[in-house]
């Protein structure tokens, strides 16, 4: 009987040792399915990173592709406005007060609205309250004050290129930080006013010695076309 009981102990143990032995493998072979589908999962990150890595690539690519190519654009447009001696800008105050601060820096409200002169002098910038990021030179009878609100102001080539260059790295060349934080509610006119400029250059016509420079309207109520 002891005998019997021996044996039958025996192979109780052998069981449970074939059972953990059994136990054994199958938790092998999950933590090595585990460890396979981990390392999948890591390769197929890893492929998605590279793949978005690359289409970053392409993408900044093209935006800088596409930049330089508005970029180029944009320097002929100052070239041709380089060349020009002066246009007679017409449109209304608040739209030159939004040009002008924009490319110069501010200054007398007087000077933008400067047609009507009481007095020599009164026109032209006050070199006290001035604070130009360039200077325009803008003498006194150079801004004519028409009716309701609109005014012609006689603007250089220089001045009108630093005007497109305001324009242009507003509307197109500023970096999204930057046209964050420029809260000027105006920001975007800058874009329409700035191919309004480009279209009218690019259709403008050398002028004659007997020609007074040129004009240029920015208002499309008025019946008056570009000279």
């Amino acid at each position: 009987m002891f005998k019997a009981l021996a044996a039958q102990w025996q192979a109780n143990q052998e069981q449970k040792r074939a059972i953990a032995a059994e136990k054994w493998e199958q938790e092998k072979r999950w933590r090595e399915e585990d460890r396979e589908e981990e390392r999948q999962k890591r390769l197929e990150e890893a492929k998605q990173q590279e793949e978005q890595a690359r289409e970053r690539a392409a993408e900044e690519a093209r935006r800088k592709e596409t930049t330089t190519s508005l970029y180029r654009a944009h320097l002929d447009v100052l070239d041709k406005a380089a060349t020009v001696s002066y246009v007679a800008l017409t449109c209304h105050e608040d739209t030159w007060t939004f040009l002008a601060r924009r490319a110069f820096g501010a200054w007398s409200p007087e000077w933008l609205t400067s047609a009507v002169q009481d007095s020599p002098g009164q026109a032209g910038p006050v070199a006290k309250q001035a604070t130009f990021k360039k200077n325009p030179n803008l003498s006194p009878g150079r801004i004519t004050k028409q009716d309701n609100g609109m005014q012609t102001i006689e603007v250089s080539g220089d001045n009108l290129v630093t005007i497109l260059e305001e324009l242009w790295n507003t509307a197109f060349g500023r970096t999204g930080y930057l046209a964050i934080m420029d809260t000027d509610p105006n920001r975007g006119a800058c874009g329409p006013l700035y191919r309004r400029f480009r279209t009218w250059l690019e259709d403008l016509e050398p002028g004659t010695v007997s020609e007074r420079g040129h004009t240029l309207v920015l208002d499309e109520r008025l019946d008056t076309q570009p000279a």
